[in-house]
């Protein structure tokens, strides 16, 4: 089975252990980018067990993605990464999206 890039509607092949194909990967701040290779643990493309902190971030970049590409499902990745995190923050794991909101706040002011 072949693994696309997260992007949505992206489906350019990308090895297992890559989030994004390299467009869409240089497309996200370099904040989200060290925080999926922070989150990443070697091997959760095999076992298929990420942590709650990569889900969270995970999603988070794909609304980051989706919102500068003016795609309309920015909402559900959102949510999500907003589900992720408090389930994270609930079991004391700490807050895997400190330091990245700054970063949609700082893609809503160049899109005005």
């Amino acid at each position: 089975m072949s693994h696309t890039c997260h992007a949505h509607g992206c489906a350019t092949v990308v090895p297992p252990r890559l989030f994004a194909c390299r467009r869409h990967w240089f497309a996200l701040s370099k904040n989200i980018r060290d925080a999926i290779w922070r989150e990443y643990r070697p091997g959760q493309e095999n076992d298929k067990e990420p942590s709650l902190r990569y889900l969270a971030v995970q999603q988070f970049a794909c609304a980051y993605l989706a919102f500068k590409e003016r795609v309309e499902w920015t909402p559900p990745y959102l949510v999500k990464a907003l589900m992720f995190r408090e389930m994270a923050m609930s079991k004391g794991l700490g807050d895997p999206l400190d330091g990245l909101l700054q970063d949609v706040e700082r893609l809503r002011g160049e899109r005005k």
